[in-house]
């Protein structure tokens, strides 16, 4: 009795002090505003003070690029020869699959291979799918494959598969061998998962400029930006998925006489192959959530049609290719989910021949081989004919000009409410507070949570900001972040507390979730853009859409996750059901409430740099314009300023999600 109460008065004097710390903050930040001019540095940054980081950067990248030279070789030589490299494979399959190939000869003669005739690639990639995942999944390649032809998509379609394809094995190798190297080197690991946060958080943009300079304008630059974004969790799946490897299994390899480079690939790889699958199918995720950005540098296919319909402001044609980006993205995502469940059959009866055991190939090859020859007859085998094609873009059109004409005073309404009464009051209220007074509040904050150690980090990363010039603008982007994920959550917790507690709402919302995040972020873009135009509330608008399924599925799952046992206690104490659900549900799922809150943060920092597309004014816009004005240095700084309060936020939710989870055990204990 005496430890516990000793252990609650201790308590109490912590909190007391946190109390103190916090409100001592809070006091400093309200007498610098109120006390302080608009020229003091305590209330405003000195612009004579700032660090010209960027503009250094810009210059030594730009001088490592094109001027430093070994033996007379510039790097962007080299890189550039890396990137001919690279466009082999991807231009082969390209033109297997759409566009054929031209060999020009030395007297001026011209050869062409003609690509698969389209019969032949539906029929192939749809066996595949069924050989995969069984009908279901064969339905959605073939009505996918069918959408492209049908709209005219073809050809971009192609290209996007060919460039995701190509992306993902190589995201898939270089993953696996960084896996491999961080399992076995606990060294290695601890270096390689803080580059793993930075490849992560940083946004996308902030390193597509340093890809433009060293591998210029075109695909296979777009395909190296997204395997820096698409390879870390493949890496961290894979050290992962080896370290959960029984030891028996190790040990077996062992016994039987494997050296170490065979235990690794004839015995521990082979045994964590679901778990490496499961993270095969997020790279693929991942890379289609590139697909429109690496279209800004060059990449095409149907991210570029996305990307040339929404600055043309030709909505129909913008429309069309994103839902081919989703269908396509929700093919490739059942495949690969088909195949990480798949288990290998390794009995072959020994009267059969190949041909035998291999049914689908052999099918695919008669089909292939028909349809080639077929070709010369009737040449509409080969490129689908221009008159079969249908285009919607008009219904889109007027579709749009309808809900504008039909809704323009409701739209107005909510959208200039929104604006005038929420939206610039926080963003004036942000851009007014002191530098230093939310340094010193949000540092209380995080040694309040967590300790010194994260008090520290704040202080420096927030510092940082400040430091490079970029605090306006880090302000900005922290008010639209806010604000889009106080709404988001204020519709997705009810929404995932009903869906736990209701099997049918469960049934209704599941498969709406799931699909809102299949589809590649740039296409929420459009029904926005399609309805209120651009700007900032454009972008509140797209981050919510956005953020929406995880903050559902997680209140979901922890409404869910709740142990019957404890239920069953609130039904024997008479509780009714609102009582059980305010004072037993509710408590227990918080952890899961603070995670899916979590994600949300996390989803919407995703989605902020996408909004830059359409008007929003914060650190995103920065690294956008860095592109256009080529300045990696500027760009690597200000997307940096985003992923610092990534990293804060998702350091403070996640250490007060356990902070939660472990009082809530000692309550219960």
């Amino acid at each position: 009795m005496t430890d516990v109460a000793a252990q609650n008065r201790l308590r109490q004097s912590s909190q007391s002090t946190n109390a103190l710390i916090l409100s001592m903050s809070i006091l400093f930040a309200a007498l610098v505003w109120l006390l302080t001019d608009h020229g003091n540095w305590l209330r405003y940054y000195p612009e004579n003070w700032e660090w010209n980081i960027a503009s250094k950067i810009t210059q030594a990248i730009k001088y490592l690029v094109n001027d430093a030279a070994i033996n007379g070789i510039t790097l962007s030589e080299v890189t550039r020869s890396f990137a001919d490299v690279l466009e082999i494979p991807m231009l082969a399959l390209q033109g297997i699959l759409s566009e054929g190939f031209t060999f020009y000869h030395a007297n001026g003669e011209i050869t062409f291979i003609p690509s698969m005739p389209w019969p032949a690639v539906v029929f192939g990639l749809t066996v595949f799918a069924w050989w995969a995942g069984g009908r279901r999944v064969a339905a959605v390649s073939f009505i996918t494959l069918t959408y492209f032809l049908i709209f005219d998509l073809w050809e971009p379609a192609m290209l996007t598969l060919s460039s995701v394809v190509i992306a993902v094995l190589v995201s898939f190798v270089l993953g696996l061998l960084l896996g491999v190297w961080g399992y076995r080197s606990a060294r290695a690991n601890a270096v390689l998962v803080p580059v793993y946060d930075v490849m992560q958080t940083i946004p996308t943009f902030s390193y597509l400029v340093p890809v433009l300079l060293l591998f210029g304008f075109n695909p296979v630059a777009a395909m190296i930006a997204t395997v820096i974004y698409a390879m870390p969790p493949m890496a961290r799946v894979t050290t992962l998925a080896l370290q959960r490897v029984p030891t028996n299994i190790s040990d077996f390899g062992t016994m039987g006489g494997c050296n170490r480079r065979q235990k690794m690939w004839l015995v521990m790889v082979p045994a964590a192959r679901q778990n490496l699958l499961i993270g095969l199918n997020q790279v693929i995720m991942l890379t289609f959530a590139m697909v429109i950005i690496a279209s800004v540098i060059g990449a095409g296919g149907l991210g570029g049609k996305v990307y040339q319909g929404l600055k043309s402001l030709k909505i129909g044609d913008a429309v069309e290719a994103g839902i081919a980006i989703t269908l396509l993205a929700i093919a490739l995502d059942q495949i690969s989910r088909a195949i990480a469940v798949r288990r290998p059959n390794h009995v072959h009866g020994n009267a059969k021949s190949f041909w035998e055991r291999h049914v689908l190939v052999a099918a695919t090859l008669v089909f292939t081989l028909a349809a080639c020859f077929l070709t010369w007859v009737f040449p509409a085998l080969q490129t689908y004919p221009d008159r079969l094609t249908i285009s919607t873009g008009s219904f889109w059109n007027d579709g749009i000009l309808w809900i504008s004409d039909t809704f323009y005073p409701q739209i107005k309404a909510v959208r200039e409410t929104l604006i005038g009464y929420v939206m610039r009051p926080v963003k004036t209220f942000l851009l007014s507070v002191p530098w230093t007074g939310f340094v010193a509040v949000v540092s209380a904050v995080s040694f309040i949570i967590g300790g010194t150690r994260l008090a520290l980090m704040s202080l420096g990363l927030l510092c940082f900001i400040a430091i490079t010039g970029y605090w306006e603008g880090a302000m900005v982007s922290l008010y639209l972040v806010g604000l889009s994920v106080i709404v988001t959550l204020i519709l997705a917790l009810p929404i995932g507390v009903w869906a736990g507690l209701n099997d049918t709402a469960d049934r209704i919302v599941t498969p709406v979730i799931d699909t809102l995040q299949t589809m590649p972020s740039f296409v929420y873009l459009i029904p926005v853009v399609m309805l209120v135009g651009v700007g900032e509330f454009a972008g509140l608008i797209a981050i919510v859409a956005y953020s929406l399924p995880p903050g559902i599925r997680y209140a979901k799952q922890g409404i869910r996750n709740i142990a019957a046992s404890s239920v069953e206690v609130a039904d024997m104490s008479g509780c009714t059901a609102r009582q059980k659900l305010w004072h037993v549900q509710l408590p227990l799922a918080l952890p899961d409430f603070m995670l899916g809150i979590n994600q949300t943060i996390m989803f919407a920092f995703s989605m902020l740099v996408i909004t830059a597309l359409v008007g929003t004014r914060g650190l995103e816009h920065d690294t956008l314009v860095a592109i256009s004005k080529v300045q990696p240095g500027e760009g690597i700084i200000a997307g940096l300023g985003i992923a610092f309060l990534s990293i804060i936020t998702d350091r403070l939710i996640g250490q007060a999600g356990r902070n939660m989870q472990h009082r809530v055990k000692r309550n219960i204990r």
